[in-house]
């Protein structure tokens, strides 16, 4: 690039980074132009990129469903902050997403990429490449007329959720396709050519498949109707017409106060892949249960699987699975053998239980139980 076009691009970027203020948009500390480089000084994020975080390559756990859901609703709240805005960002990936000590995401801006010479550093440097996005994150219609609108960061969105959804990169060479994005439209086509329902029919169909076939095994159990709705945002913004930002928040703020109430309250335990076995806190003194053997009534099965195993996304309340409270304390398996449960639970937890009893008996309503 010429020194003008740098300098343009430099004077843009402090311009937007000054009027921009929103928790999940990367902050501009501060510019420098005095050594006749242009600076921008931005917060070291700890957790890095979320591209990294996706692949491992920051060597930690796989990020857990709760963790994902809020990462994608940042992620759209801040394209929503700058669309109402009336700026257009053009390089939205999950490299240019990153994330600070609480996971909070912070969208990176235009053309910057994250580069840290040092692992062991405190800093890390960010250096200017080609100012244009990948584009494994573009729509066809843009790499064809190259005009930026709305719609090609929505697109972009959707090939980032798409990637948390599924644990798959965006560009993999020894793949077919290569492009994430070309698998998630196959699965449309298909929904389209097998479906002659309605638009949103035929997204739902498409969500069902792309759950069943490539959900993110790695970061435990995900509810049913949590994982249609993420993957449903997904095909809306990938939509070739029509695609709404609003639309697509609405979805994922759905699905992640469906993903809360589930662990508040239990409800169904329906899902595309297992839960891990996890303790819960040391509240709880002891719990005995006789598990049935493999021909023994099924239902006794799935209280004594409650019992032992929980999402490793699920925050721990220190309280044992809600089903236990929620209308099932008596249940006895068929078998004939009683199950007893020594629990010993402080005066806080006793008292949410009892109101989470009274919701399920309609007596309170979801504001007065979370207010609890």
């Amino acid at each position: 690039t010429s020194p003008n076009s740098t300098q343009r691009f430099f004077h843009t970027e402090v311009q937007i980074c000054f009027r921009c203020c929103h928790i999940n948009i990367l902050q501009l500390l501060g510019f420098s132009v005095e050594t006749g480089l242009h600076c921008l000084i931005y917060p070291y994020l700890p957790n890095g990129s979320l591209q990294n975080q996706l692949q491992r390559q920051a060597a930690s756990a796989p990020l857990t469903w709760e963790m994902r859901i809020s990462i994608s609703v940042g992620l759209i709240r801040a394209v929503e902050y700058l669309h109402n805005f009336g700026i257009l960002h053009g390089n939205i990936k999950s490299s240019n997403i990153l994330l600070d000590e609480n996971f909070t995401p912070k969208l990176g801006h235009s053309g910057l990429r994250l580069y840290s010479a040092d692992k062991k550093s405190e800093y890390a440097s960010i250096k200017t490449k080609v100012l244009q996005a990948s584009l494994t994150y573009l729509p066809e219609d843009f790499i064809r007329h190259g005009q930026l609108t709305e719609k090609v960061d929505i697109f972009s969105c959707g090939v980032v959720l798409a990637e948390i959804l599924t644990g798959l990169q965006a560009l993999d060479e020894g793949r077919q396709p290569i492009y994430l994005k070309e698998m998630i439209a196959d699965e449309i086509q298909i929904a389209k050519e097998s479906s002659r329902s309605k638009a949103k029919d035929v997204e739902k169909l498409a969500a069902k498949e792309i759950c069943r076939k490539y959900l993110d095994r790695k970061a435990g159990h995900l509810l049913e109707e949590v994982a249609i709705d993420f993957a449903s945002a997904i095909c809306l913004c990938l939509r070739k017409k029509n695609s709404n930002i609003a639309e697509v928040l609405e979805i994922m703020e759905m699905a992640e106060n469906k993903l809360r109430e589930h662990y508040i309250c239990g409800g169904s335990t329906s899902g595309f892949s297992m839960n891990t076995p996890e303790e819960t806190d040391d509240e709880i003194t002891s719990l005995s249960t006789n598990v049935p053997s493999a021909g023994e009534n099924k239902e006794g099965s799935t209280q004594a699987a409650l019992l032992t195993s929980a999402s490793p996304s699920t925050p721990r309340t220190g309280v044992v699975s809600p089903d236990i409270y929620c209308g099932q304390m008596s249940r006895v398996p068929s078998s004939g053998r009683e199950t007893s449960w020594k629990i010993k639970i402080n005066d806080p937890k006793k008292k949410l239980m009892e109101n989470i009893l009274l919701y399920e008996e309609d007596k309170l309503n979801s504001s007065e139980l979370f207010e609890s």
